[in-house]
């Protein structure tokens, strides 16, 4: 986390590396450096806002929760 991002609220640090590209949620807690039970807080409401989505990526024995942008309908 840079100086720069650690000033933006955490869903904006989030939508910001979202489009970049998807993400997972340990990835995502890297990128904010913020607590999980804040990200998970603000992913949430991200959510509910319909900025984002979710959905699982098979990794192996596992599927791990990925988050995207929404597409714009």
């Amino acid at each position: 986390m840079t100086t720069e991002t650690s000033n933006l609220p955490i869903e904006s640090v989030i939508l910001e590396s979202l489009q970049q590209g998807d993400k997972n949620r340990g990835q995502l807690f890297d990128v904010t450096g913020k607590s999980y039970p804040l990200l998970v807080r603000a992913l949430q409401h991200l959510k509910d806002q319909h900025h984002i989505e979710t959905y699982f990526t098979p990794t192996g024995d596992v599927s791990v929760l990925t988050y995207r942008l929404r597409a714009e309908r």
